[in-house]
């Protein structure tokens, strides 16, 4: 009886072991590659329209299920076709809200004073700790996209420089179909052959 109890409890341990516990992270380049990962209903906004907050304010966004506030530390700037930073060398901070957001993407890039795009790095920090730093060439060629195993609760937009501000255009969130990593399948495999092993154990006595 205490042989069953042990072995019903490593393999519950090794079912919740199975379970995927450190994010695994996608990072796309390609706006079309992002978009067909997505599984279900997904989110695009287009800052189109929107007009500043008051200073030290955040924006915030719903639909489709999914909600989040942008915010930075002095204030947003909303130019009518992107949003981005008033002040310059400050972060965006893009906090998930509802949704159990996996999969987020979108055009990340630095303008100037005049809102002229600005070939310069700019740093994506998620709140898995995946970063991921580049220097687009063109807005066009500024498309970022991430999908995880986990919930993703922020995106940190950063782009260092004194003249520069960190700016978000076409931000879609989704979300992905979990894949259990390899470790995870093994685990989730050594689980059910000691469950087999019991069993045919208690056949053996009964035979």
């Amino acid at each position: 009886m205490q042989t069953a109890h042990r072995l019903a409890v490593t393999a519950a341990v090794l079912a919740a072991l199975a379970t995927p516990s450190f994010a695994d992270t996608t990072t796309y380049t390609s706006s079309a590659a992002f978009l067909a990962s997505l599984s279900g209903t997904s989110y695009t906004e287009a800052f189109t329209g929107l007009s500043s907050p008051d200073a030290g304010a955040a924006l915030n966004f719903i639909s489709g299920g999914f909600s989040y506030s942008i915010s930075s530390p002095g204030s947003l700037y909303a130019s009518g076709e992107v949003l981005g930073t008033s002040l310059p060398d400050e972060a965006l901070t893009i906090t998930f809200t509802s949704g159990n957001v996996t999969a987020v993407g979108g055009n990340f890039f630095n303008v100037n004073l005049s809102d002229a795009f600005q070939q310069a790095s700019v740093k994506l920090t998620l709140s898995d700790g995946t970063t991921t730093t580049f220097t687009p060439a063109s807005a066009a060629d500024s498309f970022r996209g991430f999908a995880s195993t986990q919930v993703i609760n922020s995106l940190t937009i950063s782009a260092p420089g004194a003249t520069l501000y960190a700016s978000v255009d076409n931000l879609t969130v989704g979300a992905v179909t979990p894949v259990p990593e390899p470790s995870s399948w093994a685990l989730m495999g050594l689980g059910l052959a000691g469950m087999g092993v019991f069993a045919r154990r208690r056949l053996n006595k009964q035979d």
